[in-house]
């Protein structure tokens, strides 16, 4: 529950008129925030690996990509002046306020790309002089042969390049083709590419890869028809996948990095309906991008004046990236790229609907198993990893199961209680009390039913494991060995030791066995079993903030110590909550 109440907080986020209302009130709290010269909004004290300087240039151009397709359709005059001189003096090699030249690895090309798509939507609107557009143009320019992370990050330059072609400016079509070839080089098949990393499927594949893809294949339709259809064509074999990650109402699971961009989940619905791609039915597409949208503009993720927090759930710099800055959250904006679309269009005249999915299936591009019912969905990663580790990466990807109602864990110091291992095998030296859990994988397989995985979360210990869904509840069949005595923690579903109303667990809500501990709270339940009749049960009270989801929680968990040689157990873990 809210400490307090705020205007959007009363938006129904039914209809066109409520989203763009909502726009514009996730914009209000910035208006009096901009720095000299208006290139730049101050949002929070805290820091980005990139510095002050670009952060301020960042939160300043991230509310392009909520302005831009609200301009686009004729909407947001008042903010329309405000956002041009910044632009204009944000790019003016004269001006105090000038962004300096783009350089290798630079934050300030990510920031392109929101600039690029608001020429691409709304360029004849922002009214700029010869002089601000010359510019504009040599500042954009200067992201042409730079070095730049292998990922998504190409396609900044590639939606570059599709705005220079649209605003009739100079334009390097070799860069263009370069990039987009090695875009193309990262696609998997049915719908699914990796960003740069064929070890990391995450929210990135949605709201970047295909994100861009669509804004392009929208804007270029005709200047190049063969790729812009190629790109929606994708898109609408992934979103069958896609819509797997959601709850009926909305919410989608937590997995992977850059969580604090929230509601940017909805965002790849949102680009299909403005590249009127009906990969979906036009109401399933609406009720994903509207009840997402509902589902974290109800949540705490807000400060006391309005302004989007680093977190995920409630604010919490824990679960963050070494890149996310005071501004990095809006990013979520992108979720609004259906503003573009008149009052008449049919997604905005849809009735929302929710879609006929399996309750079991496997998505082998994304090496996981997706389950699901009506009050919940759970992914079952086999062999993901982040290459680079920004924060908490192996949380973030490596957990045995990922749940939309539970969330995932992050740790914060060795103990059993401060690394908060939900969701996963800890082990340790015997004695030791410093846990260590999956770093990599050795090998995986993603089989009907059930996916395997063998990895070594110490020297000299190696530890397979089968995980076979039965949704709520899924088997864990470990096979252990290790060339010296060891512990071994296999953690339960993190649950909410409290609920929104702040009304707390208490013991006689515990239920033990001799190998089993079951949290039954009025708000869910968490429970393991060892089925082999192995170990000593425990309830962890992890740290507090260590849950993306709740900010205390308890962990049923199952304790062994194991001897030199090699082990083979089972347990039964179940994570289940009320259904509405």
């Amino acid at each position: 529950m809210n400490r307090f109440d705020l205007p959007i907080h009363k938006n129904p986020l039914r209809t066109r008129g409520d989203v763009e209302r909502a726009l514009l009130q996730l914009l209000e709290p910035v208006r009096g925030r901009f720095t000299g010269g208006g290139a730049g909004l101050w949002l929070g004290g805290h820091a980005a690996h990139y510095g002050a300087g670009s952060a301020r240039m960042e939160a300043f151009s991230r509310m392009l990509w909520g302005l831009a397709p609200l301009w686009a359709a004729g909407g947001g005059e008042e903010w329309l002046p405000l956002f041009r001189r910044g632009l204009a003096n944000g790019t003016d090699p004269a001006h105090p306020a000038y962004w300096g030249r783009l350089s290798h690895y630079d934050q300030k090309v990510v920031e392109t790309a929101a600039i690029a798509a608001a020429l691409l939507l709304c360029g004849e609107r922002m009214g700029f002089s010869p002089e601000e557009a010359r510019n504009l143009h040599q500042w954009l320019a200067g992201a042409d042969g730079l070095s730049l992370p292998q990922n998504n990050w190409l396609f900044f330059r590639v939606l570059i390049q599709a705005a220079f072609r649209r605003m009739g400016w100079a334009w390097n079509k070799g860069q263009l083709e370069e990039d987009l070839a090695k875009l193309d080089g990262w696609y998997l098949g049915e719908g699914w590419y990796c960003d740069g990393q064929p070890t990391q499927m995450d929210y990135y594949i949605p709201f970047g890869m295909h994100y861009y893809g669509l804004i392009y294949a929208w804007a270029m339709e005709r200047d190049d028809p063969g790729r812009s259809r190629l790109f929606k064509e994708r898109a609408a074999r992934f979103a069958g996948d896609y819509l797997y990650w959601f709850e009926d109402g909305g919410r989608a699971v937590p997995f992977g990095r850059s969580l604090t961009y929230r509601f940017a989940q909805g965002a790849f619905f949102s680009a299909l309906a403005l590249a009127g791609v009906e990969a979906v039915p036009w109401g399933v597409m609406k009720s994903r991008v509207l009840g997402n949208l509902r589902d974290w503009l109800a949540q705490p993720i807000f400060d006391s004046g309005g302004l989007l927090t680093v977190g995920y759930a409630y604010p919490n710099l824990l679960m963050s990236e070494n890149y996310n800055a005071p501004g990095s959250p809006y990013w979520a904006l992108k979720a609004f790229a259906c503003l573009a679309l008149p009052e008449g269009h049919p997604f905005w005249a849809a009735e929302e609907a929710v879609p006929a999915l399996e309750p079991l299936r496997a998505i082998p591009p994304a090496r996981m198993l997706a389950a699901r019912d009506e009050s919940q969905v759970q992914l079952f990663p086999a062999g993901q990893r982040c290459a680079n580790d920004m924060g908490h990466c192996g949380a973030k990807y490596e957990k045995l199961v990922y749940s939309s109602r539970f969330g995932f864990s992050v740790p914060r110091g060795e103990s059993l209680e401060a690394g908060a291992f939900d969701c996963c095998l800890a082990v340790c030296e015997a004695g030791t009390e410093r846990w260590r859990t999956q770093q990599g994988f050795e090998d995986f397989r993603l089989e009907a039913g059930r996916c395997w995985r063998r990895f070594s979360p110490l020297p000299g210990v190696e530890v397979e494991v089968t995980v076979v869904p039965n949704f709520p509840a899924h088997r864990r069949e470990y096979t252990v060995t290790t060339d010296r005595p060891i512990d071994a923690a296999d953690g339960g579903f993190a649950i909410p030791a409290e609920d929104g109303e702040g009304r707390a667990c208490t013991p006689d809500m515990v239920e033990w066995g001799p190998c089993s501990v079951t949290a039954r709270f009025p708000w869910g339940v968490s429970a393991i079993r060892c089925l082999s009749g192995m170990g000593e049960p425990v309830l962890v009270r992890a740290w507090p903030n260590t849950n993306v989801l709740h900010p205390l929680t308890c962990i049923p968990t199952i304790r062994l110590s194991l001897p030199p040689g090699t082990h083979r157990f089972t347990t039964l873990v179940t994570g289940a909550v009320p259904k509405a």
